[in-house]
């Protein structure tokens, strides 16, 4: 008898029951907002080209109030770590920075100094690596190239190209964040 009952609550659980249709439950969440310099992407002023405006983080190429009003036209100016990326978060980070937001997005470049220090200073197109391809490539990409471990951080450093350009009007910048070890995009 005892037999016949465990096969037949084996045959009824192998079949389904339809016993558990849904779930509803109240759990806790807490966010707290805060500052660029204080998120888990840390981003802090380095230069004085990069401010912390409330809680965000702006980059100004313009009058500096010790009589430069910008960059050099028909040139390329490099700007070595003008503000600071850092990883408050407890996993390393792939970060990558999408430039379609700026006007003329294959004019600007983002480079992390360990980039930079590798190609002794200068901004070679194979030195960006981008790694996400949805936004659409090294015209409106840059990517920080490896991972960004938990506490450390990577000055970065932008280059602008002028030539061919009468001005060149920025606009905005994204960070795009992902766990080094998951699949893009899902973290």
């Amino acid at each position: 008898m005892l037999g016949l009952g465990s096969l037949a609550a084996g045959g009824a659980a192998a079949m389904g029951t339809g016993a558990f249709g849904s779930v509803e439950a109240t759990r806790t969440v807490n966010v707290d907002v805060v500052g660029d310099q204080s998120a888990y992407l840390g981003l802090d002023a380095d230069s004085p080209y990069a401010k912390n405006v409330g809680k965000q983080l702006k980059l100004d190429f313009g009058p500096n109030g010790h009589g430069g009003q910008g960059v050099n036209a028909d040139a390329v100016t490099s700007f070595d770590g003008v503000f600071r990326m850092d990883n408050n978060g407890p996993n390393e980070l792939d970060i990558t920075i999408d430039k379609s937001g700026l006007a003329n997005p294959d004019k600007w470049h983002f480079v992390p100094k360990e980039v930079y220090d590798e190609y002794s200073g200068s901004y070679p197109e194979d030195s960006f690596y981008p790694s996400w391809d949805n936004f659409g490539g090294y015209e409106s990409t840059n990517a920080s190239g490896g991972g960004l471990n938990p506490g450390d951080s990577t000055l970065v450093g932008v280059a602008i190209d002028t030539r061919d350009k009468g001005s060149l009007p920025g606009g905005e910048i994204r960070y795009a964040v992902t766990d080094a070890d998951g699949p893009y995009g899902s973290n």
